[in-house]
């Protein structure tokens, strides 16, 4: 990816459904691998099918989330999922070969602009421990520790995480 190509922030269509599901899928088991046994990558991001991806996908906009994908040259390099009513941001993954080119630091831009459109300034993320230090780089902070609990009852540990974005008066 070239760093100077020309990013594009916009809300995702069903089409991007198995592009998301294979990019989220490629950076759990590759940027989280040092931080999860297997057993929790494999809960946390199985196998894409284009049926799974496409239920997850109106799944998330039947629950209030907005999905926003990152594309450089038409291809997906990143997207975020938040939930702006509730001041939730669920999900900021970057490709991989992408990784710290201002792409994950855009979409959280984006996602926070769009909580803050909804009157909304308390922000909030149930951050894996791979990511805690992103967010911390852009003002939230752990304000409490916490597990996510697959249906078998693999457990994945993960950090609450807030924000106060309020606007400066």
């Amino acid at each position: 990816m070239n760093a100077a190509a020309p990013m594009v922030i916009r809300p995702a269509r069903l089409g991007d459904a198995l592009a998301i599901a294979a990019l989220h899928h490629v950076a759990v088991h590759q940027m989280a691998a040092p931080f999860y046994p297997h057993e929790v990558l494999a809960h946390w991001s199985p196998a894409v099918t284009l049926s799974s991806a496409e239920r997850r996908y109106r799944e998330t906009q039947e629950d209030g989330g907005l999905t926003l994908v990152a594309e450089q040259h038409g291809t997906l390099v990143g997207f975020g999922v938040v939930v702006p009513e509730a001041g939730e941001i669920s999900a900021c993954y970057v490709a991989p070969e992408a990784a710290r080119r201002g792409i994950g630091r855009a979409l959280l831009a984006a996602m926070e602009a769009a909580v803050s459109a909804h009157g909304v300034h308390e922000l909030n993320v149930r951050a894996s421990l791979n990511a805690k230090s992103f967010y911390s780089a852009f003002g939230y902070h752990v304000s409490g520790r916490g597990e996510y609990r697959f249906e078998d009852g693999t457990v994945m540990v993960v950090a609450f995480m807030r924000k106060d974005n309020s606007p400066i008066v």
